[in-house]
């Protein structure tokens, strides 16, 4: 038997020779402009009242690989969309308030032995890497979208702000075999960026729902994502909830998982 330790190790090798193929790319600080909140807002509060809103992701694109899935035979993915996807949009990079965000991916129906969640922090060249966290877990054997926020426990540093991080999700099928035919990865990118003070007080000072039409403006898509996410734990009942999560993937063009199901507890506040 594996100890998880070993496991780990073994699929943190594997992990760095699929992913240091990566080209070499400069890459310039993406940071959120300032936008005008009152106008803003305005349009993204009567946007979810009819059930959208409109997320300003910036346009920047690095190179990552948000969706993949297993064509040989003997895989373990299975069902109608047999890949694993990261809710990242197509520029494979996020932005977030968050020193530790929360990070969302789908996985299809499958017989995986392990999941490995990977956080790495790059330079501003794209390599190399310096392992930040990396955690490994039993995966659900049916369709779902999957949540992990990055402990905040004392031992993991927060992101630092204007800081690049790759983060991968990969799915093992057999961790006696870990080979790249046996690991089916993804990943894309999360940075860290600064808002202005009056900004930061407005967000103190307004409610969830009201946040969430300060990240939409502001291209803040992780922050964005874990809004919708609480909200709809909170409000289960909520159909405008479920129509703005909709919107969100249809944004991204990963409209087809708008249906999976999510698990979530409504936090304590």
């Amino acid at each position: 038997m594996y100890h998880p330790n070993y496991l780990k190790v073994n699929l943190s090798l594997l992990l760095n020779l699929l992913l240091c193929g990566l080209p070499s790319v400069a890459f310039t600080q993406t940071i959120a402009k300032p936008q005008t909140p009152s106008k803003q807002n305005r349009v993204n509060n009567r946007n979810q009242q009819s059930g959208s809103v409109q997320v300003k992701v910036p346009i920047k694109t690095l190179p990552g690989r948000r969706e993949n899935g297993s064509t040989r035979r003997g895989g373990c993915l299975f069902g109608d969309q047999p890949l694993i996807v990261l809710l990242l949009p197509s520029t494979n990079l996020g932005l977030t308030t968050a020193a530790y965000p929360k990070f969302f991916w789908y996985t299809p129906d499958n017989t995986a032995q392990t999941i490995l969640f990977s956080l790495y922090k790059v330079d501003e060249k794209l390599r190399p890497r310096t392992l930040v966290y990396q955690t490994n877990f039993k995966p659900s054997t049916q369709a779902r979208i999957t949540s992990l926020a990055l402990p905040n426990n004392g031992k993991v540093p927060p992101l630092a702000i204007n800081q690049t991080y790759q983060w991968s999700v990969s799915i093992v099928c057999d961790i006696q075999d870990p080979s790249p035919r046996s690991v089916i990865s993804v990943h894309g990118w999360v940075q860290r960026v600064n808002i202005s003070n009056n900004l930061a007080n407005q967000l103190k000072q307004s409610s969830l729902r009201e946040r969430l039409s300060v990240y939409a403006a502001q291209g803040l898509w992780f922050d964005v994502l874990a809004t919708v996410a609480e909200l709809r734990a909170c409000n289960p009942s909520d159909t405008t909830l479920s129509d703005i999560w909709t919107s969100l993937l249809q944004q991204i063009e990963l409209d087809y998982l708008a249906k999976q199901p999510f698990y979530q507890q409504c936090p304590r506040r």
